[in-house]
């Protein structure tokens, strides 16, 4: 054995420089690959990292797209309620208003029932929380002016004829008389006084004496003397609602951010 590598000793000295450097070449290529494929699991997984962070930036900007819209759209429908509201509600009082100075029609103030009715439920279907209690006076000193104009106007309306007969070259005496009797008459009913009836009849006859007033408006006359004064009471009655309107405006202007 020993002979033959002698021997053989060139030839196997040369097939072993091969190999040496065959292995070293296979030995480094597979170094070299390893790292390759290190190098191209190292890039996949960066470029999954930053695909997944885009992805997510991307989602996080159309949430506050979707939610800046949102919010957008929830302020508009309450800046238009809440007007719809205001529009209706004066609408509404302007019509109560007339009624002191001429006989409403009836179809025209339902119309303008309902439409407060319709804006006051959308204010509270869309309006924060804390605006409904406003909202909820307001509907109150609407609700009174209305009930007040129901019991009053019509009266008030005879009043204003019989005092307006004077400027008809109608004999002022009777006019004046019937006036004081009502004022008189007003005064114990008011106060429950025993001569409450007799001071009734006094003022129902004194009436009777202005022929030129018809019988339905000395009805009214009579029966309006069991309330009190209205101006003081319709003064009152839009004070509260004045200021009601006032605290839902700038309530309203809070929650909607309106800066003066």
């Amino acid at each position: 054995m020993i002979a033959f590598l002698k021997e053989h000793s060139t030839i196997l000295l040369a097939l072993l420089t091969v190999a040496a450097a065959f292995g070293g070449t296979w030995l480094g290529s597979h170094i070299q690959a390893k790292g390759g494929l290190a190098q191209a699991k190292a890039a996949k997984e960066a470029a999954e990292t930053a695909a997944a962070a885009t992805l997510q930036a991307v989602r996080e900007q159309s949430d506050r797209a979707a939610a800046a819209t949102h919010a957008a759209a929830v302020r508009d429908r309450r800046t238009s309620s809440i007007a719809d509201l205001l529009r209706a509600t004066r609408e509404l009082v302007r019509a109560l208003d007339r009624q002191y100075r001429e006989p409403g029609n009836d179809a025209t103030m339902n119309t303008l029932h309902e439409a407060f009715i319709q804006a006051r439920g959308t204010v509270e279907l869309c309006a924060p929380t804390s605006l409904l209690p406003a909202v909820k006076e307001l509907a109150k000193t609407t609700r009174n002016l209305n009930d007040l104009a129901h019991e009053r106007a019509e009266s008030n309306r005879a009043m204003t004829h019989l005092q307006t007969l004077e400027r008809d070259g109608v004999d002022a005496t009777p006019l004046y008389r019937a006036v004081a009797a009502l004022e008189t008459f007003r005064t114990a009913a008011l106060a429950d006084a025993p001569n409450a009836m007799e001071l009734h009849d006094q003022a129902e006859e004194a009436l009777r004496q202005v022929p030129q007033l018809p019988e339905h408006e000395r009805v009214v006359l009579l029966v309006d003397c069991y309330y009190e004064p209205l101006r003081p009471a319709l003064s009152r009655h839009r004070d509260e609602h004045y200021q009601a309107m006032n605290d839902v405006i700038e309530q309203a202007r809070s929650i909607l951010g309106v800066n003066d």
